[in-house]
């Protein structure tokens, strides 16, 4: 049987909507129904997204602001609460770099950190904010199996998802009461424009190794996952890290092929 997710009537805001996972994620949950709205930090490329988006048939609005910002995301919120407010939140937006933790530049640790970790608390304090004056809401959280255990050379975003597990856990435990769940989607390495940029074929090929289906993750499936943890269906699930990881985190020694 089939779930049909309907998410009519509701607002979704995604963070790093305008490409990769994001933009996935706005084209899911446009289909289900939701109006949504996709943040990033380049005008142009939320305008991209938001055409791509209308070429299939979606409507989509956009808003231009730094997670990282706390002045930004509040005047953001603002103007999306006098919009009608945000009954989904999905944080997409995050940087990386690969580096051994003894040569990470500490600027670059910093502006990790920052996006990362506090953009993902900004935004979902504004949010839950609203969420819990509505008395219902939705917050998914994006992380990464790299939260969960130390995979060499994944530095500063490894600490970062792993606070965002945290969080996600605070923010379920808090706001569980009051209408609004939270839950993190945790992938592997996804087929994206960032993780090619980070991971060469070397680095792809271990991934492949010691993963038991033998490839990276699709924006879709990750995506889909986000827009169950979004639904109706979904109502009774809260402070869950939801691995996408074809049997990553599952698996031990596997049989040579």
């Amino acid at each position: 049987m089939s779930i049909e997710i309907d998410l009519s009537g509701k607002r979704a805001l995604i963070t790093g909507g305008a490409s990769g996972i994001g933009l996935a994620c706005a084209e899911g949950l446009s289909r289900a129904g939701a109006e949504v709205t996709i943040c990033d930090l380049s005008d142009g490329a939320c305008r991209k997204a938001v055409q791509d988006l209308q070429s299939l048939g979606h409507t989509a609005d956009f808003i231009v602001f730094d997670v990282s910002d706390r002045a930004a995301c509040e005047t953001a919120f603002e103007k999306l609460a006098a919009d009608g407010g945000v009954d989904i939140l999905v944080t997409c937006a995050a940087i990386v770099k690969a580096m051994p933790i003894l040569d990470f530049d500490p600027e670059d640790w910093a502006r990790i950190l920052d996006v990362n970790l506090s953009g993902t608390f900004h935004c979902c304090q504004l949010a839950g904010r609203q969420m819990v004056t509505k008395g219902w809401g939705r917050i998914v959280t994006l992380s990464s199996v790299n939260g969960q255990i130390a995979n060499a050379g994944r530095g500063a975003y490894s600490c970062t998802k792993g606070g965002v597990d945290m969080l996600t856990r605070l923010l379920a435990a808090e706001l569980g009461e009051q209408g609004v769940t939270t839950n993190a989607v945790a992938p592997i390495p996804v087929d994206t424009p960032m993780i090619k940029k980070v991971l060469g074929p070397k680095d792809r090929q271990l991934w492949h190794d010691q993963t038991p289906i033998k490839r990276y993750a699709t924006t879709q499936e990750v995506a889909d996952a986000v827009c169950f943890l979004a639904s109706e269906q979904a109502a009774f699930i809260n402070g869950h890290i939801l691995n996408v990881d074809g049997g990553f985190m599952s698996s031990g020694i596997l049989p040579k092929t």
